[in-house]
């Protein structure tokens, strides 16, 4: 035996998988990034609380139509109880954008290495995600992967080759399913819950109703709505990509408490972007696999 010996991140039953279909691994890759955040002001109550508005089915519409939906903004003391009760979200599109470009950059580079080694895909792949060392304004993205090509087939100069997430066996049942991996997407939201007054009560172990079992409501509004907005990105990005699906979706989140019982979010959301094989790989890839798809 001779040459060099190959290094990856696959398992003993991905690497049989892989060796299986036809693929073989060239090597681990790697890219990464480090982007600081720019200044940005945190929120303040007056400038983040406000009232949120309220529907009344069956209520004529102010030009006179029956039946339709009323828009209203509460008044009187159900306008106080609300303004006390119900907490606010604010988005820090800074940060926000900084791990967004972040974790880009680094499966950019990731790509970049793997094109020069010849490879067809990079599999198993994994994006680490945290501080850049001590640095409390700056974030580190690195994404790692397995290399893989084929003697059976050569990619284009300009064929993409594809990021994916899954593992060396899940990624050789999608090819055996006729389903070709577009890449990695992702998603991530940065966000500021602020606390209302009910959260704030319910916090508060001295007093009789914090010993009961409580749903913390600005907290979960904050977490959905963190959740909801990573998403939207992720679809965006496989949008992009003429994808039709999106699967094995990981959720990362981070929760940092700040004073008076409000919480800073940060989730992300990552996947691979799949299509149907005939209408995204390579139709030299189409062929070699033998899937009757060319």
């Amino acid at each position: 035996m001779s040459g060099t010996p190959f290094v990856s991140t696959l398992s003993t039953g991905g690497f049989l998988a892989l060796a299986g279909a036809g693929f073989r691994p060239l090597g681990t890759v790697q890219g990464n990034s480090v982007v600081s955040f720019g200044y940005q002001q945190r929120p303040r109550s007056r400038r983040i609380r406000g009232l949120s508005p309220r529907w009344i089915e069956g209520v004529g519409s102010p030009r006179g139509g029956g039946g339709a939906s009323t828009l209203y903004y509460p008044k009187g003391s159900e306008a106080a109880q609300q303004y006390l009760n119900e907490g606010g979200w604010f988005a820090f599109e800074g940060r926000t954008a900084a791990y967004n470009d972040a974790r880009t950059n680094a499966l950019e580079r990731l790509g970049a290495a793997a094109r020069e080694a010849g490879a067809v895909a990079v599999v198993d792949v994994q994006l680490r995600r945290g501080r850049f060392g001590r640095t409390e304004h700056a974030i580190e993205f690195t994404a790692l992967g397995t290399a893989v090509t084929s003697d059976r087939f050569e990619p284009e100069e300009n064929d993409p080759v594809p990021i994916v997430s899954l593992s060396g066996t899940e990624f050789w049942k999608l090819v055996e399913a006729g389903v070709w991996p577009l890449g990695v997407v992702g998603g991530s939201c940065v966000g500021f819950v602020m606390s209302g007054f009910r959260t704030k009560f319910a916090r508060n172990r001295l007093t009789y109703r914090s010993r009961r079992n409580q749903e913390f409501v600005d907290y979960t509004d904050g977490l959905r709505t963190a959740r909801l907005q990573a998403a939207g990105r992720l679809r965006r990005e496989a949008t992009k990509l003429g994808a039709s699906g999106v699967v094995g979706v990981s959720v990362d989140r981070e929760l940092k408490e700040q004073r008076d019982d409000n919480l800073l979010v940060t989730i992300d959301l990552l996947g691979t972007a799949v299509a149907p094989l005939e209408h995204s790989a390579p139709p030299s890839v189409a062929c070699a696999l033998g899937l009757g798809k060319a």
